[in-house]
This record gives C-alpha cells, sequence and structure tokens, in this order.
C-alpha cells in the first residue's frame, strides 16, 4: 500500500505494508524512498495546488567525507505511521520524523548522525578557558616556544 497525504488536515499517513519488514516487530523506513515518494504525490494533480511537504539537502562530498542527505518535514504536516504495536528505525538521511510524527503505539527510532557545533560569536571558549589559554600562551612567549 502506498503512502497518502490528507491535503485538509496535513496528515501523512504511511501504512505499516509500506515499510520494510525486519522481523520480530521492527520495520524500516528509508527516508530518501519516502521523500521521492512524498514528491511524486505533490506533483500530481491533487497535489500540485499544496505546499510542499519537506525541504531536501542531498549528500554532499567535502574532503572525502561525504556528509548525510537531510529530510526535514515542513510545518503544518504531520506523520502518522498505521497504528500497531511495532518500531520504526529511520535510515537511508538525517530527519525531523520523529518530532513530526502523531503519537499512536508505533515506536519511530531516529538515526541522526551528529553535525558540526557552530558558535555565533567569540571564540567558543569560556572565560576560565580563554583566561588559561592566554596564560599559557603568555609562558610559551616568556620560553621563546611558537
Amino acid at each position: 500500500m502506498a503512502i497518502s497525504i490528507n491535503w485538509a488536515t496535513k496528515v501523512i499517513n504511511i501504512p505499516q505494508d509500506y515499510l520494510t519488514d525486519l522481523g520480530g516487530g521492527i520495520f524500516e523506513l528509508n527516508v530518501n524512498t519516502f521523500r521521492l515518494d512524498l514528491r511524486d504525490i505533490e506533483d500530481n494533480e491533487d497535489g500540485i495546488p499544496f505546499q510542499y511537504t519537506h525541504t531536501h539537502n542531498t549528500e554532499v562530498t567535502l574532503g572525502g567525507l561525504t556528509l548525510s542527505r537531510v529530510v526535514e518535514i515542513i510545518a503544518p504536516y504531520t506523520i502518522t505511521f498505521e497504528d500497531g504495536q511495532y518500531a520504526v528505525n529511520l535510515v537511508g538521511a538525517n530527519n525531523n520524523i520523529a518530532d513530526r510524527t502523531n503519537v499512536n503505539q508505533v515506536s519511530v527510532r531516529s538515526s541522526n548522525s551528529a553535525g558540526m557545533v557552530t558558535v555565533n560569536s567569540g571564540s567558543g571558549l569560556t572565560a576560565e578557558q580563554h583566561e588559561q589559554l592566554m596564560k599559557t600562551l603568555t609562558v610559551a612567549k616568556f620560553l621563546g616556544l611558537k
């Protein structure tokens, strides 16, 4: 069965048989496949008049390291998995699906990877760390070290 979108309520419905059965009550949702299926629904005759359901940033290779794709479900859209006692592992992209899921008996397991922490101002050091660094640099300069 395919996913569907209730345009009036902005709920994206995911039936259990859309998921990959891993056995033991554990299922998997490939987030990249999911977002492609959402785009197919959005660009059909019924979906064209409505705003997009999500944003997508593809994989990027930087310095030999491939950073993961990111899929973000946009408010006011939410996701409802077909109710039942099973778990869903989200794979294939960093995402906010767990945050946008309507709560029922389904356990949603996100596996987002960590990213860089950005400091908006200053060096990112605490006052104490800054003071210690300045003392160390002063001693190094005094000793003629670089």
